[in-house]
C-alpha cells in the first residue's frame, strides 16, 4: 500500500496506465508464440498489482465518469510528469546494464534509445515552458470542447 498512497501523480495516472497495460496484456495472451507459463504468470501479475491499485483505480473511473473531460486533461499534465520521473530511474539502470552486457550492439543500442527519448522528452519540455501560456489555454478551451461529447437530446 506504500505506493498505492504515495502521492497525487500516481493517482492522476494510474487509470491510463492499467489502460495500456490492459491493452498490451490482451495482445500478449493472444500472441502464440509465447509460452503458456509466461502468459499466466503475465495475468497474474497484472491481477496483483490491479487489486493492490483498486482503490486508486476506482476513483479515477469515478472521475472519468463525472467529468472526462477534465481527468482527461489531467492525464495529460500527469503522464510528462511520470515519464520525467521514469527516465530518472531508468537512466542508472541502463548505464550499469550498458557496462554489463556482452554484445556491443545491445549496449550502443541501448544508449542511442535512451538519448533519443531523454532528448525528446527535453524538446517537448523546452516547448512546452516556452509555451506554456498558449498551451494550457488550446488545452483547457479549444482541447476540452474537441473532446466533450454534447448530447442530442433525441
Amino acid at each position: 500500500m506504500f505506493l498505492a498512497q504515495s502521492g497525487s501523480l500516481l493517482q492522476q495516472i494510474v487509470f491510463p496506465i492499467f489502460l495500456i497495460w490492459f491493452v498490451g496484456l490482451t495482445l500478449v495472451l493472444i500472441r502464440n508464440d509465447i509460452e503458456i507459463i509466461w502468459k499466466i504468470a503475465t495475468f497474474f501479475v497484472f491481477v496483483f498489482y490491479f487489486f493492490q491499485f483498486f482503490p486508486e483505480l476506482k476513483e479515477a473511473y469515478e472521475r472519468l465518469s463525472k467529468s472526462y473531460p477534465s481527468e482527461i486533461l489531467s492525464w495529460l499534465y500527469g503522464i510528462p510528469r511520470a515519464i520525467y520521473f521514469f527516465l530518472l530511474f531508468l537512466w542508472p539502470i541502463a548505464v550499469v546494464r550498458m557496462y554489463y552486457t556482452a554484445s556491443p550492439v545491445l549496449a550502443n543500442m541501448t544508449a542511442r534509445t535512451l538519448v533519443a527519448a531523454t532528448l525528446a522528452y527535453w524538446i517537448f519540455f523546452l516547448v512546452y515552458h516556452q509555451f506554456t501560456g498558449q498551451i494550457d489555454s488550446f488545452l483547457q478551451s479549444k482541447f476540452i470542447e474537441w473532446i466533450t461529447i454534447v448530447p442530442t437530446g433525441k
